[in-house]
């Protein structure tokens, strides 16, 4: 006999059924509002209120024995004539809401008879509409995660990062004609802070926008960074809220093979999307990054082919989360240890998750922007461009998950792409550190390949950033100076507690991560900044970055790294010199 079948009615079920009675009339307006939650999730709402509905039905039966030698016997005006036959009151026929199966319907169908008791059907139908409105409520309010509405929807990091670590100091005298090594410092700052705002207002316009806050300190500590007018002075700090990134697209690459976008973005250009947290798994930027990051108002088109035929999505799967193996099992156990018992709680049934389709292959994009006059004045019209194209796949040795539990290899991704760069001095660190020499300089174009790839735990990103023509200018101590900018880095990264549904590593659980960068022609020149030299445009010839972290919840990241600069040595212009750092991270994903 199935759950849903009716068994005979007792005196308990007698007073349970107009609440289950409510609880059917309540179905509709609750299926409307879930909007397509499916038939399973309402059984086991409707199940988890029966349990409930029966202690309540066992609490009344107690109160109405408790009550009874107290109630007075009917009178012979009030009791039934025995020769009469009462009619049998008609039962309330309940139509079940769309898509509830009828044993749904026919497990909450009653009669007005089975009202008698000590109760009145006023007061059974309060606590069935109070217990139903907080459960749809608390349903409701698990699933709406970052969405503020239909067309939008929130999320951000915050970061708080701690260092102990010496730079170099570029500050140029007749005892260190190439700067020397700073003194240690601790420190306790604000890493990133981000708030993205993701619109969807269709299938075919999308948007974003991303507001950063900046540190008035190092606003100031920029070059072309400005300043405000306070009351403790014009020269005085000021934190700030920006825009850092917004953009439109126009277009759905999945049903047509074109999209135009606009706005404010990261030029295509190496590995570098941006987004510190995606871009890479260690707490320091690689030197890829911090070399040719370049961030223009653009307009132009993306492109992805060929288009995918129009197919149903993929059945939802249930994905193993992977488990933190060190901070949280440590944290918990010291916690127990020291008398702390944690309330018993609900386990939540695994939600499925549909898998996202494979993308076109073949991928690129043209972008436009207007580049900066800091290379001459007469540069007025829309000069400059970026461009890639990339290929892309991804596969599962042809066997079902399941069989790649203790796989190295599969699934598998690939990820290559190449960028170009009408000029890579518009780049936020090449622009702000050769202001003095753009007019002698020009424009300089480059080119990037990229390589990201998974097997199994493993991930790799291979890379190489490079200018192609030579940059000419003479520096502030009257040197002749030709660079040819390149950096370069290959990294991997393992996960611990692997398992074949992860798509990205390192986003949950444990993981290590040893990112190994260099630069070439990087190793500065001098410029005269308020009225003393100072080695300008530099950055470490290698710079090695091993780093450990551990998601100690889904939306919190913990990370130590430990890292190494080795500079030029002091017959290419460097302090030749080595400088150690330990960096700690805490970092909440929302």
């Amino acid at each position: 006999m199935s759950r849903w079948d009716a068994k005979p009615r007792t005196k308990g079920s007698v007073r349970r059924a107009p609440v289950l009675l409510w609880l059917a009339l309540l179905a509709p307006s609750y299926a409307a509002a879930a909007e397509g939650e499916d038939v399973e999730s309402l059984r086991r709402m409707l199940r988890e209120l029966r349990d409930q509905n029966r202690e309540l039905s066992r609490r009344l039966d107690a109160l109405e024995r408790a009550a009874a030698p107290r109630q007075a016997a009917p009178t012979k005006a009030q009791a039934a004539p025995r020769d009469e036959q009462i009619a049998p009151t008609p039962a309330v026929a309940v139509v079940p809401p769309r898509g509830v199966p009828p044993t749904v319907s026919s497990w909450v169908t009653t009669t007005s008879a089975e009202l008698e008791g000590g109760f009145t059907e006023a007061e059974l139908t309060q606590v069935a509409y109070e217990s139903a409105t907080r459960q749809i409520i608390q349903d409701s309010l698990s699933k709406m995660g970052p969405k503020i509405n239909s067309f939008l929807s929130l999320s951000g990091v915050i970061e708080v990062v701690a260092s102990q670590s010496r730079d170099f100091d570029p500050l140029i005298t007749a005892e260190h004609p190439f700067g020397k090594v700073g003194p240690a410092k601790d420190r306790l700052e604000l890493g990133t802070v981000e708030l993205e705002f993701d619109i969807k207002a269709s299938e075919w316009l999308t948007g974003a926008l991303v507001v950063t806050w900046e540190g008035g300190a190092a606003l100031q500590s920029q070059t072309a960074g400005p300043q405000f007018a306070t009351v403790l002075g014009s020269g005085a700090t000021v934190d700030r809220f920006t825009l850092d990134r917004t953009h439109i697209s126009v277009g759905n690459l999945m049903q047509f093979p074109v999209a135009a976008r606009f706005g404010r973005e990261v030029v295509h250009f190496g590995s570098s999307t941006g987004v510190a947290r995606l871009d890479t798994l260690s707490i320091g930027t690689p030197l890829t990054t911090a070399v040719f990051e370049n961030r223009e108002t653009i307009a132009g088109f993306e492109f992805a082919f060929p288009t995918p035929p129009p197919m149903p999505a993929p059945a939802p799967v249930v994905e193993p989360p992977v488990r933190p193996l060190v901070l949280a099992p440590l944290v918990k156990d010291i916690a127990q240890r020291l008398g702390y018992v944690p309330l018993p709680e609900r386990v939540k049934p695994l939600t499925p998750v549909t898998p996202p389709l494979d993308l076109p292959p073949i991928y690129g994009s043209v972008m436009f922007y207007k580049g900066s006059e800091d290379f001459g004045v007469g540069r007025t019209r829309i000069e400059d461009f970026n461009a890639s194209l990339g290929f892309r796949r991804r596969g599962h040795c042809g066997v079902s998950y399941e069989e790649l539990q203790s796989s190295r290899v599969c699934p598998w991704t690939l990820d290559f792409h190449v960028d170009y760069s009408t000029n890579v001095f518009e780049s936020i660190f090449l622009h702000s550190s050769y202001l003095p020499f753009l007019t002698q300089i020009g424009s300089i174009p480059g080119i990037a390949a990229t390589l990201k790839t998974s097997f199994g735990p493993f991930a790799f990103v291979g890379e190489v950033n490079k200018a192609i023509e030579e940059a000419t200018f003479i520096d502030g101590l009257g040197i002749a100076r030709n660079i040819t900018p390149m950096t370069w880095q290959a990294a991997i990264a393992y996960q611990f507690d692997w398992n074949p549904w992860v798509r990205e590593i390192g986003a949950q659980g444990d993981f290590i991560s040893v990112a190994y960068s260099g630069s070439q022609d990087m190793a500065g020149a001098a410029a005269s900044i308020n009225g003393e030299f100072t080695r300008v445009g530099f950055v470490p010839e290698t710079r090695l970055l091993v780093t450990v972290g551990e998601w100690v919840l889904p939306e919190l990241k913990v990370a130590v790294e430990y890292s190494a600069n080795w500079d030029y040595p002091q017959s290419r212009g460097g302090t030749g010199d080595l400088v150690h750092g330990i960096f700690g991270l805490v970092q909440f994903n929302f």
